[in-house]
């Protein structure tokens, strides 16, 4: 098994107007959902072809089956709420925005009502040409996101009780996946909030460790990561930063980095690195033998595109932390985290892929295609 992607992507793609609207007129029962799947068939065919003309050895069907990358767990697990929630958020510029959030919060018992992954792996399956990765928001951030004071705490005493009930629906999700053969397999974003120092500190406020929380997050993990076989599935983690807005949050990867590299049974990091916001490349130091970090240095959050030499100065500058045999490069987020933004359009998200590809080869000679 081919562990070394050198060229790598987070999974969401920018949505075409076409499914971006077909998307809206379901959700207003102006089409059926047989319409709406006609029209992801169309987008993730599509996306599927432009990938392998740019030449990324990794596929995906850009998340087009999903209102967001979270959304999957409560479309096949039911215990949430029924409605999003909308939040009010502050950007960088002092403007005040409405977004409607994808996690929801848990009110009931949990009940499976069909696999995680149902809704879009046999499609990419049977489509895509060559390896491809199947995304799935994170055990960890599942439990924390949607477990709510005043309402989840009716049925589940603790952040940590939700998770032992969702634990077994994730392990037979993982032992379904293995059965599949499918070759890349990725969860997003369950650990990144152990980079804030504030939300640490929030955690010791309230009587909690977050050396026992993030130990009890890594060990929920690794109960899923071990059902999958290490010599033919490529297991990874993303640290996403947020994809809705241009903020990337504060704290870098040091405190986490020292505990997680070493502890999380997978094989790939998927860091962003797009902004100095989020620190340099010192915590790659803790990376241990076999394992790789995929440098997030492209920005899919701004159309214009990154200098070759920029891109290829700054690999050689977490050489001086890690091995570059232990190094890749991809986006650092994906293109298109929620149907209701988008920060570029789809032929300036496939020059940013091809960007991508193209320093890969630099970087690292001809980037291996596996099929």
């Amino acid at each position: 098994m081919q562990h070394h992607f050198r060229a790598d992507q987070v999974g969401s793609l920018t949505r075409p107007a076409e499914l971006k609207q077909a998307r809206s007129a379901f959700r207003t029962g102006q089409i059926q959902r047989s319409a709406l799947r006609e029209v992801e068939d169309r987008a993730i065919l599509d996306a599927l072809a432009h990938q392998v003309q740019v030449g990324m050895p990794v596929l995906s069907d850009g998340e087009f089956r999903r209102d967001a990358w979270q959304t999957d767990i409560s479309d096949a697990v039911e215990g949430f709420v029924e409605q999003y929630p909308v939040v009010k958020r502050t950007l960088p510029d002092g403007q005040v925005v409405e977004l409607e959030m994808h996690t929801k919060a848990v009110k009931d018992r949990l009940t499976q009502i069909r696999r995680i992954t149902q809704g879009f792996l046999p499609f990419l399956q049977q489509h895509a040409e060559r390896s491809f990765k199947v995304t799935m928001p994170s055990l960890a951030m599942v439990s924390r996101g949607g477990f709510k004071i005043g309402l989840s705490d009716r049925v589940y005493p603790t952040r940590h009780s939700l998770m032992a009930d969702l634990l077994p629906i994730y392990q037979a999700e993982m032992r379904a996946l293995a059965s599949d053969s499918v070759p890349y397999v990725q969860m997003d974003e369950g650990f990144i909030a152990y980079v804030r120092p504030d939300w640490r500190e929030e955690l010791r406020a309230q009587g909690l460790d977050p050396e026992q929380e993030l130990a009890a997050d890594i060990a929920a993990e690794n109960a899923c990561w071990d059902l999958l076989p290490a010599d033919t599935v490529v297991r990874a983690v993303h640290m996403c930063r947020g994809s809705r807005t241009t903020e990337r949050g504060s704290g870098d990867y040091e405190w986490l980095a020292e505990r997680l590299f070493d502890q999380l049974r997978v094989d790939r990091f998927l860091l962003e690195y797009d902004s100095d916001r989020v620190g340099g490349f010192e915590p790659l130091k803790f990376l241990p033998k076999g394992k790789t970090v995929v440098l997030g240095l492209i920005t899919s959050k701004d159309p214009r595109l990154e200098t070759e030499d920029d891109l290829l100065r700054r690999i050689d500058e977490a050489n001086k932390y890690a091995p570059v045999e232990q190094l890749a490069i991809s986006p650092q987020c994906g293109f298109g985290g929620s149907a209701d933004n988008a920060f570029m359009t789809p032929d300036e998200q496939w020059r940013k892929l091809e960007l991508v590809v193209r320093i890969a080869d630099r970087a690292w000679g001809a980037v291996a295609v596996q099929s």
